[in-house]
């Protein structure tokens, strides 16, 4: 089957754009234990094959006020020993109370730690219908999701060490890094100083469990001919995944990665001599990883996992460039 289109361009050209998408919120690893067994955090977690290890002072919540007559409770959030920034919860965005057609009773419970909505029944029984960790609100607002306001410092409060890059080349992220003993994780927790005074290292160091989803862009001149190949965008995820964490440890060369891979793009499993003409990573979350080589922002639209604001790694043959947001292109 030939079919010839007219196009703009006078090339034939298969093009991926891949985004880092997080299946759940950063978990410090003080509460990872807690998520081992939990069928329902296996469930999502399992959708992750690549992950993240990082480092930042914990984060924790302070100055509670409730604002019942435009429905959003107050709080500031704080990264010890750094920054502090407001911002909101409107409660009227809680999937629970937007899809409830009474006015519903609720409670509040709030510490430094976590924020708890609860709606109260006509029984006097308290339900939970929301609860949220300072990292997960950062996440939210990250990805400019409605249920979160303020917090406009959120990337700089959101700014994570990078210490290891991994993925699972066999099963999950759940199954790797959670279920088993993983020993770069064990060697962080053994090796990592103190961020600050009297902290534990199992709170300041944090878990990222991503699925790398790409976007397949098959684009065809006027010259061109489609053939039966042309209409198959099939992709091997397990090699994308190889090669979107040679791409991040090849650039940024995290602490406790071992393996550099100095030869990135060329590789065995990953994407390089797959017929791509061009391919790149980019992190489509509202926050930031750095490593003395550098730092990778990421962002995201609130009706689509890409945006400008994102820096991007792109590949074409042998050649591998960072673009940064606002510096090589602009962020709006």
């Amino acid at each position: 089957m030939d079919i010839t289109l007219g196009a703009m361009m006078d090339d034939k050209t298969t093009n991926c754009f891949a985004t880092l998408d997080l299946v759940f919120p950063p978990i410090p690893n003080s509460l990872a234990a807690m998520l081992v067994g939990n069928e329902d955090a296996k469930k999502v977690i399992g959708q992750s094959d690549f992950y993240m290890i990082g480092g930042r002072p914990q984060a924790t919540f302070d100055d509670f006020r409730e604002d019942p007559e435009r429905a959003r409770f107050h709080f500031s959030l704080s990264v010890a020993g750094g920054g502090k920034d407001v911002g909101y919860i409107r409660l009227d965005w809680i999937p629970y109370i937007r899809n409830s057609h009474d006015d519903l009773p609720i409670r509040i419970i709030y510490m430094e730690s976590e924020i708890a909505v609860f709606a109260i029944s006509d029984a006097g029984e308290d339900e939970l219908i929301g609860c949220y960790t300072p990292d997960e609100v950062l996440m939210r607002r990250g990805r400019k999701e409605p249920l979160i306001g303020g917090l406009d410092g959120y990337l700089d409060l959101a700014t994570y060490d990078l210490l290891y890059v991994g993925i699972a080349k066999k099963g999950d992220t759940y199954d790797r890094l959670f279920a088993k003993g993983h020993q770069a994780r064990m060697f962080i927790l053994a090796n990592e100083p103190q961020r600050y005074p009297g902290a534990r290292v199992s709170d300041e160091t944090y878990l990222f469990a991503f699925r790398v989803e790409p976007l397949l862009l098959k684009t065809f001149g006027s010259s061109s001919v489609i053939e039966d190949g042309d209409i198959d965008l099939s992709y091997d995820p397990k090699r994308l995944v190889a090669d979107a964490e040679k791409a991040l440890v090849s650039l940024l060369k995290p602490q406790y990665n071992n393996v550099l891979y100095p030869n990135y793009p060329k590789g065995k499993d990953g994407l390089y001599g797959e017929g791509l003409d061009a391919y790149s990573y980019s992190i489509s979350e509202g926050m930031a990883f750095r490593t003395a080589y550098g730092t990778i922002k990421g962002g995201r639209e609130a009706c689509m996992t890409m945006s400008n604001e994102a820096d991007f790694i792109m590949v074409k043959g042998n050649v591998v460039t960072f673009h940064i947001s606002g510096v090589d292109f602009a962020a709006d």
